[in-house]
């Protein structure tokens, strides 16, 4: 090996090789979650020989030929820099603390991009309403057929009014159901997330169709006199559910306006920025995902009256809309 005496080549290359091979070993077992050396001595001798590794790398790589034993020195001080540097496991203090407060201050950096989500959606909603309560064969221009499931303007009052009513079903079907609402909103909402970096025009595509749909199926109800029912049975989980599409909007909106427009930051250091913040977002909308999927498996199809479904219309605005909007303070929790 270059820069080793000839005459001690082999005990020396042999040092190394055990050197080497105890980077790998324990670094690889002091990367785990909770596994930390208990002594000084041994941190010392860990990072000593972690130092002296990272200067005999850049020597053999320089200098020897052998590019296998180069990449398995190289893997060894990777190993060892994780577990010299790693950041210490958050605690579940700083986890709860980073869900109440992390992601309502995220979702309020980016108020204007949800302001503009929502203003896009509400006038989709608001042209397609109109359109269908003065046209109603304009209904198919917002919903296909395939996806009305017989709740098109052909249908009788009765018929919809039958929709809207309870629905008999077992305990392990609500739970099916739900995880494919669950699942189904997800992919809409996080679409309307990741579409962004395409300078966020697929975004305002997927609201603007969101809205549509939305406006269409409530102008069919409310044509057929059924508008306050139509509310009850679609609000209690539109809420946290339409909520969370248009903050996933306003999130990759943010992100397709930072490629635009970088202001005075650096295009990559505005992108970043604005990236972590929009992930945030988009991570916040998970548990209203999760609870509009499990209002509508079980609770929407449910023998609950009107008033008890208005009622949780605000319960609902309250909770989510006080944890977004309300909590303004950010704090850094304590190390453990």
């Amino acid at each position: 090996m270059a820069g080793f005496p000839h005459h001690n080549i082999s005990q020396v290359a042999t040092r190394a090789m055990d050197r080497w091979r105890y980077l790998a070993f324990e670094g690889l077992a002091w990367s785990r979650v909770r596994a930390r050396p208990d002594r000084l001595d041994t941190v010392e001798h860990f990072t000593a020989a972690y130092r002296r590794s990272a200067t005999e790398l850049a020597r053999v790589r320089a200098f020897s030929p052998d590019k296998r034993l180069a990449d398995f020195i190289e893997q060894s001080v990777a190993t060892a820099h994780f577990a010299v540097y790693r950041r210490n496991r958050p605690t579940m203090r700083q986890v709860v603390s980073g869900a109440i407060f992390g992601v309502p201050n995220a979702v309020q950096k980016l108020w204007k991009y949800h302001a503009l989500s929502l203003i896009i959606t509400a006038v989709a909603t608001a042209i397609a309403f109109i359109a269908v309560t003065y046209a109603p064969d304009s209904y198919y221009i917002f919903v296909d057929r395939s996806l009305a499931g017989g709740r098109d303007p052909s249908a009788s009052r009765e018929y919809l009014a039958q929709g809207l009513g309870p629905q008999e079903t077992s305990g392990g079907m609500d739970v099916m159901f739900s995880t494919f609402l669950f699942t189904h909103n997800t992919q809409v909402a996080f679409l309307c997330f990741a579409w962004g970096f395409l300078l966020g025009l697929p975004t305002i595509y997927l609201l603007v169709k969101n809205g549509l749909m939305l406006g269409a199926f409530l102008g069919l109800f409310f044509s057929k006199g059924l508008g306050i029912e139509a509310v009850a049975w679609l609000a209690p989980h539109g809420v946290p559910e339409i909520g969370a599409i248009i903050l996933c909007g306003g999130a990759g909106m943010a992100i397709g306006h930072r490629l635009l427009n970088p202001g005075g930051k650096p295009r990559r250091r505005a992108l970043t920025d604005t990236a972590v913040t929009a992930c945030i977002n988009a991570l916040g909308c998970v548990p209203l995902l999760m609870m509009a999927g499990l209002i509508e498996g079980s609770f929407r199809q449910s023998y609950a009256s009107i008033e008890m479904r208005y009622a949780l219309v605000v319960i609902m605005l309250i909770l989510c809309g006080g944890w977004l909007f309300g909590v303004r303070r950010w704090t850094t929790p304590a190390t453990a």
